[in-house]
C-alpha cells in the first residue's frame, strides 16, 4: 500500500510536472486512472499540491526503471542530478562543481537508460542579453540542434544560440486552452516561437518579437513546420521596448522574460484592450513578499497566480494572469 495524489484529469500534467520537479513522484509505480481523475504514486505520505491523498495498492511498473542513476556505482549516485531538461534528443544537466570529475560516467549512465538521447550537455548557466544557455557537450554527438516534440507540435532550434525552456510545456498548453479563435496576441519575448505557435494553432493572429536575430530564423522554420498560415503570424527582430506599435492593440499579451519582466509591464498595460489579458512571468520569492498589485494601474487586476516550477530553494517561476477591467 502506498500514498497517491488524486487530481482531476485537467490537473494531471501540472501535478506530474510538480511531483517530478520536487522528487515526490514514485517512478517504480504507474499512475492509476479512474473516475475522471489520475492517482500519482508518491514516495512520501503527503505533498504540497492541491488534491486528495489516497492510500491504495500501487500499480507496479513492469518496465525497466528510467532512473539512470541506478546505472552508477553507489558512491557516484549522489553526485548525479535527479532531474534534467530534454530538448529533442539533447539532455541538459546542471552539475555541481564537485560532480564534474564524474561527469563522463554520469553521461554514459544517462545514454544507457534513455535510448532517445544522443547528446549530453552541461548547462553552465543562462547569460547575455538574449538569455542563452552556455552549454558544453559531455558525451554523444557534438551538436546543439534538435527537434523537440511538445503537445502535438514540433520545434527545431540550436539551443546554444537561442533560448528555449522545455519546462514550460504545461504552461504553453494552458495558454492555448485560454486563447479564443481570432484573438490578436502579442508574444513580446518570443524566442523560437513556442508560445506563439501554441496560440496560433487555435486560430489567433500572433505578433511575435525577439531581439535575438537567430530566434527569427528558427521561429519562421517552426511556424512553417507546424503548418501555420502566414496570415496568422508576424515576426519582428526587435526589443519590445523599442518597437513602435502605432495604434495596434491586443486581446492577449505574453510577457515571458522571467528574470527581468517588471520594467516592461507599463508598456504592456497600454497595449491591451478592455477585458484583455496579460500573462506576466517572473521569478519571485516563494514567501509571497512580491505583490504585483503594487505595480498595476487601477484598471488592471491580477485574477490568478500560479507557480510554474521551482527556480531555487527560496524562489520559483510564477505566472500572473492580469485582466484589464
Amino acid at each position: 500500500m502506498i500514498s497517491h495524489l488524486k487530481v482531476a484529469n485537467n490537473k494531471a500534467e501540472e501535478a506530474k510536472s510538480f511531483l517530478k520537479d520536487k522528487g515526490y513522484l514514485n517512478e517504480s509505480y504507474l499512475p492509476i486512472k479512474k473516475d475522471n481523475s489520475v492517482l500519482w504514486p508518491l514516495n512520501q505520505d503527503s505533498v504540497p499540491f492541491k488534491g486528495k491523498i489516497v492510500v491504495c495498492s500501487g500499480l507496479v511498473h513492469n518496465k525497466k526503471t528510467r532512473d539512470y542513476r541506478l546505472n552508477l556505482d553507489k558512491e557516484i549516485r549522489g553526485f548525479a542530478p535527479r532531474s534534467f531538461d530534454i530538448f529533442g534528443n539533447i539532455a541538459i544537466l546542471r552539475l555541481k562543481s564537485d560532480s564534474e570529475v564524474y561527469e563522463q560516467k554520469i553521461a554514459e549512465a544517462l545514454l544507457l537508460s534513455h535510448k532517445n538521447i544522443k547528446t549530453i550537455c552541461a548547462d553552465l548557466g543562462v547569460q547575455g542579453e538574449f538569455r542563452i544557455r552556455n552549454l558544453r557537450v559531455i558525451s554523444g554527438y557534438n551538436s546543439f540542434i534538435s527537434v523537440h516534440k511538445e503537445n502535438g507540435m514540433k520545434f527545431e532550434a540550436d539551443i546554444s544560440k537561442v533560448y528555449f525552456s522545455p519546462r514550460l510545456a504545461t504552461e504553453r498548453e494552458r495558454l492555448s486552452s485560454l486563447a479564443n479563435k481570432h484573438e490578436d496576441v502579442l508574444d513580446a519575448f518570443a524566442g523560437v516561437a513556442p508560445f506563439s505557435i501554441s496560440v496560433a494553432m487555435k486560430g489567433c493572429k500572433v505578433t511575435s518579437l525577439d531581439s535575438n536575430p537567430e530566434a527569427m530564423k528558427w521561429a519562421l522554420k517552426n511556424f512553417n513546420r507546424n503548418g501555420i498560415n502566414e496570415k496568422y503570424f508576424s515576426f519582428f527582430t526587435s526589443k519590445f521596448e523599442d518597437y513602435n506599435f502605432g495604434e495596434q492593440k491586443f486581446d492577449r499579451i505574453i510577457l515571458n522574460n522571467p528574470t527581468n519582466c517588471l520594467p516592461y509591464l507599463d508598456k504592456a498595460m497600454t497595449l491591451v484592450v478592455k477585458e484583455g489579458m496579460i500573462h506576466f512571468y517572473s521569478i519571485c520569492p516563494k514567501d509571497d513578499s512580491f505583490q504585483l498589485s503594487e505595480y498595476l494601474t487601477e484598471e488592471f487586476e491580477c485574477i490568478a497566480k500560479r507557480e510554474v516550477h521551482a527556480y531555487s530553494p527560496s524562489s520559483s517561476l510564477f505566472v500572473f494572469d492580469i485582466r484589464r477591467n
